[in-house]
């Protein structure tokens, strides 16, 4: 079977991105072809397909002279905002990602075609090949938020009409994409996310020989995953923890880069740094302890699932996808906390007034896991087995099943 796999993005450094990157790898028994943008300095995960099925867009170029879009408004990477893009601008990207799709379609040839996000790159994709190709989209959730912020671009430039079948993260998700894009919900289902488990493992070590307790984020370092607030909690809980370190691993814009640096002077136990690839981030989990992930909108949180994977004891905000699919007896058994969001507007924006509460639960969480590394706590193997339900090699048989049912 000869599937094309259709991304607007880079395949990789985001939620998305790896997503789009498993998928592939995940359906390496086919015949693949990948459509996806790229920024020439910027390295991405390896997606094992023949180097003739590469469709890379990059960015900027000869007709955009501006930087690959992101469906988040802050990328891990130079990004354009969505909806700071003027009408010639769209019409650009339109153009160079429509040659291109064009190309690999002509090329490859492909039997169904596997579009991420509900956005303007599947609504392009599903417009000129809805009549003789199949068409399988996922949902990413940055899709939902971009359309509800922004109903004017939802209105001018998407159309999902013509897409086979969606994948949703979460039983949660169902009712909005029904609604958002007035598509009928029998051609919807929930996929979830998965994890790599050759990247993400628990380590066989009884326990770590360290002195210090390892606490990581890693994520877009953005005031919208709470970053922020991660920062001030910690300020607190420092002096009285003085093993513990926190690192924070990925990119920042300048704005935040100078908030960190004023942290970073204050204290040696924050690291901030960046990552290669997703093989370097499984190495830095094994060799920490606890993970935080304190942002105020997720459509999955996939990066808390990796960290449970890794052995990772974890503190997130409320995330009901993740509760969903990671079940009862993972969310009762102590391996990760969640704690209530503030109230939030703009969808990731929080309530100021409401802050002051909110870092006082993150405080208490993370204090909470501290001191259970602390007295020797490690995941059980019923959990962990619970974990592995997560894992990719499940999710692929479920995209599989529906692959064949929609051709």
């Amino acid at each position: 079977m000869k599937i094309l796999h259709v991304l607007a993005q880079l395949p990789s450094k985001t939620g998305s991105g790896i997503y789009y990157t498993n998928v592939v790898k995940g359906l390496s028994s086919e015949d693949n072809a990948c459509v996806y943008g790229l920024i020439p300095d910027i390295e991405v995960d390896f997606l094992p397909i023949a180097e003739s099925n590469h469709y890379a867009v990059p960015f900027p170029n000869q007709r955009c002279a501006f930087d690959l879009p992101g469906m988040s408004d802050v990328m891990p990477y130079p990004s354009t905002v969505y909806s700071e893009m003027s009408t010639e601008m769209i019409q650009q990207w339109q153009q160079v990602f429509s040659e291109k799709v064009d190309a690999a379609v002509s090329d490859f040839q492909p039997d169904v075609i596997l579009c991420h996000h509900l956005w303007f790159l599947t609504t392009l994709v599903s417009q000129k090949y809805k009549s003789h190709i199949p068409i399988i989209a996922f949902c990413h959730g940055t899709d939902l938020r971009q359309a509800k912020q922004h109903p004017d671009l939802l209105e001018r430039y998407c159309d999902v009409s013509g897409v086979s079948h969606i994948f949703a993260l979460s039983d949660d998700q169902l009712a909005d994409i029904s609604k958002i894009y007035d598509y009928p919900e029998s051609r919807l289902s929930v996929l979830g996310g998965g994890y790599d488990p050759e990247i993400f493992f628990h380590s066989d070590q009884v326990g770590r020989e360290s002195d210090t307790i390892e606490l990581v984020f890693a994520g877009k370092l953005s005031r919208a995953k709470g970053v922020l607030e991660l920062l001030a909690v910690f300020d607190q809980i420092a002096p009285n923890f003085p093993d513990v370190h926190l690192s924070l691993i990925n990119s920042a814009n300048e704005e935040m880069e100078q908030i960190i640096g004023e942290y970073l002077n204050r204290h040696r136990q924050i690291k901030y740094f960046n990552v290669k690839n997703q093989q370097i981030l499984g190495q830095v989990f094994r060799q920490s302890d606890l993970f935080v992930l304190p942002s105020y909108y997720e459509g999955l949180g996939l990066t808390a699932i990796e960290a449970l994977a890794s052995g990772l004891l974890t503190v997130t905000t409320d995330i009901a996808a993740l509760q969903h699919q990671l079940g009862p007896a993972v969310n009762q058994s102590g391996a990760i906390e969640y704690i209530a969001l503030p109230r939030l507007f703009n969808q990731d924006e929080p309530y100021e007034e409401d802050l002051p509460a909110f870092k006082e639960r993150l405080k208490e969480a993370l204090i909470r896991q501290i001191e259970r590394v602390k007295s020797g706590y490690r995941i059980s193997e019923g959990v962990r087995s619970e974990i592995e339900k997560s894992a990719w090699p499940a999710l692929i048989k479920k995209i599989s099943t529906q692959i064949e049912r929609t051709l």
